[in-house]
């Protein structure tokens, strides 16, 4: 079935302690950073839904559930980074009683759990007890325990496209801040984008792994750039690209 592109939504998921924008001194910040402007042409709606930043998926579902019944479209595809991903397979799931979303793509979504949630629940550390704090009651939803019961009640509906992404970076590559805990979740999990491994980050057809970190994927840098390092990860052009991939495949 061809779809006119106005009746096509692109609906973009922040993830955990995100948002669509804010402002700060009359300067507006965006979680997907400058992606509005790069997107201005596009004949498609595309939106950028703000949901409640630390609760659990079930209760961001809903209100990603809100969000789209305001929206006029026939299909709806959703683009979902981190945490947005579990809130949007949750609603395919429970909450698209008339199966408008099409496709779901995931960026860095710990399908599988991250045991940075698990170690902010269990060590005591000055950092791990901020995450702890900031992340709660979220932080319950992203343990790896957590997610395999997610996975085995939560199922792919037939009719969705389901397609991920991971990302990574060396250590050596990190900026500074992501180095400590890149290590730990090397140790444990394997590569990794200093939030999520990428065995976490499977789900669908699994797309390859972008050289970035967790942030770098929202346009955001932590990190001094290097052409070397490739850094910063060159978002504009990925998600150029993939809106053109999910306006092939209407």
């Amino acid at each position: 079935m061809q779809h006119s592109s106005n009746n096509t939504a692109i609906v973009f998921v922040h993830g955990l302690l995100g948002f669509s924008s804010y402002s700060i001194l009359g300067k507006e910040i965006q979680y997907f950073r400058s992606l509005r402007t790069h997107l201005r042409n596009d004949p498609r709606q595309i939106f950028f839904p703000t949901l409640p930043p630390n609760s659990i998926i079930e209760v961001r579902a809903q209100a990603l559930a809100n969000f789209l019944a305001r929206i006029r479209a026939d299909r709806i595809d959703l683009i979902a980074h981190s945490m947005g991903g579990l809130d949007s397979r949750y609603l395919i799931h429970h909450l698209d009683p008339m199966h408008r979303v099409r496709s779901l793509t995931t960026l860095a979504t710990p399908h599988h759990g991250s045991p940075l949630a698990t170690w902010s629940i269990e060590k005591p550390n000055l950092f791990f007890r901020v995450m702890y704090n900031m992340a709660t009651p979220a932080v319950h939803d992203l343990t790896p325990e957590s997610c395999a019961r997610f996975n085995q009640e939560i199922s792919n509906r037939a009719d969705v496209s389901y397609a991920s992404y991971a990302s990574a970076r060396p250590v050596r590559d990190m900026p500074l801040l992501l180095r400590p805990w890149t290590r730990m979740i090397t140790a444990d999990s394997g590569d990794n984008d200093g939030m999520v491994s990428v065995a976490s980050a499977q789900w669908g057809t699994f797309k390859g792994t972008l050289q970035a970190d967790h942030f770098e994927l929202t346009g955001w840098s932590f990190a001094i750039p290097s052409t070397r390092k490739a850094r910063p990860f060159n978002y504009v052009p990925f998600y150029l690209d993939l809106m053109r991939e999910l306006a092939e495949k209407q």
